[in-house]
């Protein structure tokens, strides 16, 4: 089964680079990273087991979402960390969800939603409680429906080995490093790490998530993307704990974010963004689309302008630009490309107030004057470096607040003063 990420020629050539010159040794040792498959039934699946558990150190975060006072924080294939952020200079680890397989989240009414491999599961935020399961409705990674094991996940192991020529095409090249796989390992899979895996506030009781969201929730529905990469599904959500498949909707190719608005949904791909108007939840209509160059693409959408972020992930397009594209959508039929500015690494964003907030990976984490958006590229108001901003949220209300995750740990910076930002707190990797 193909994967959400496709992986690009770029790739491709790079390996190739590397072969070249040892094909002319027919037989070498090769220290590489390797993948192997780990399969579960489909009976193991459903019957796994979540819960809450005492607070685990955050290790992998991934894909986040804010809801009362609480940041929920994936902890990718294993769960779901809560921090108490009543306090943003003190946010508290109170407690973790644990959820065998996931890697995504929405939340409404009180309700989380997440995967638990192909399941889809509620869980009671009361008190961190199972609330409900609707099983076989998400994409495996690969299937086979014969004996009915699917893979949940690859487990790395490191490597040395004698290899003749052949042996040595079949492996990938990425940063001075070999990487290969076992059965049904695709390349691509080495890499979905790099791409977390747009949000905003949809509606009354409904989270607040990130910028590069697979999940999300309008009104009584859940949008979610798929494995493949060119469907989005959506789920009726009106028993909040038994949630039920509606219907499967074809998109295009390389789909990776989704950002509601109103009744709009904005969907990034590597290759555009699709807007679609939402008026008919179970019908969505394509309005438009934004096409750019082949890169990963996160979206955030604030009055009359979407803005985009490229950056050249291999996992979405090693051939792509990095930068901040600026679109005029006053008519959502005909969205206008109004600036590009370069930037170095641009992930996930948030717009608030006259404010853009840009996570520049490896880069650290920048605010932009947005007061007038044809030119907020120019306006670089202050930046903090030496950590990994992946994705960010801005608090609601008035409070001038940003909730960072990255590959660091959890950070968050108060911009009352936007051209110094102050760091309020920070619950980092391993604590």
């Amino acid at each position: 089964m193909k994967t959400q990420y496709l992986l690009i020629a770029l790739l491709s050539l790079t390996a190739l680079t590397f072969q070249s010159c040892l094909k002319d040794k027919c037989t070498s040792s090769i220290t590489y990273t390797r993948f192997d498959p780990v399969y579960k039934t489909l009976e193991e699946v459903h019957n796994t087991t979540i819960g809450m558990e005492d607070p685990k150190s955050l290790k992998s975060p991934g894909q986040i979402n804010y809801y009362d006072d609480r940041m929920f924080v994936v902890e990718t294939g294993e769960g779901i960390h809560v921090i108490n952020n009543a306090d943003p200079s003190n946010p508290v680890n109170t407690a973790f969800i644990s959820v065998p397989g996931a890697t995504d989240l929405a939340i409404k009414d009180g309700y989380l939603y997440t995967n638990s491999y192909v399941d889809l599961l509620v869980v009671n935020l009361d008190d961190y409680s199972f609330a409900g399961r609707t099983e076989n409705v998400l994409q495996p990674l690969w299937s086979d429906l014969a004996s009915g094991n699917i893979i949940v996940e690859y487990k790395e192991t490191l490597v040395t080995e004698e290899m003749d020529c052949d042996q040595q095409d079949r492996l990938y090249y990425k940063n001075g490093e070999f990487f290969g796989g076992g059965l049904a390992f695709e390349g691509d899979l080495v890499f979905a790490a790099d791409q977390s895996s747009g949000g905003g506030k949809a509606g009354s009781g409904t989270g607040i998530g990130g910028s590069l969201s697979h999940f999300t929730i309008i009104g009584d529905y859940l949008y979610t993307i798929q494995h493949s990469g060119y469907e989005m599904q959506i789920y009726d959500l009106t028993e909040l704990t038994s949630p039920a498949f509606a219907k499967t909707i074809t998109i295009g190719s390389g789909l990776e974010t989704l950002f509601p608005h109103g009744d709009k949904l904005f969907i990034g791909s590597n290759i555009g963004m699709y807007i679609y108007d939402n008026a008919d939840p179970l019908n969505p209509v394509q309005l438009s689309v934004f096409e750019h160059a082949r890169a990963c693409d996160p979206v955030f959408v604030n009055d009359h302008y979407a803005y985009v972020t490229l950056w050249d992930g291999s996992d979405c397009g090693s051939f792509g630009p990095n930068q901040l594209d600026v679109i005029d959508i006053t008519d959502l039929t005909n969205p206008v490309l109004l600036k590009s500015f370069p930037m170095k690494s641009p992930h996930g964003l948030s717009v608030k107030g006259n404010s853009l907030l840009l996570c520049e990976g490896d880069h650290g984490f920048e605010i932009f004057d947005n007061t007038v958006p044809e030119t907020v590229g120019d306006h670089l108001l202050d930046n903090v470096e030496n950590f990994h901003a992946l994705d960010v949220i801005s608090l609601p209300g008035d409070r001038n607040v940003a909730m960072v995750i990255g590959e660091d740990g959890f950070y968050q910076f108060d911009f009352d003063d936007r051209t110094d930002m102050k760091l309020l707190s920070v619950i980092p990797i391993g604590e």
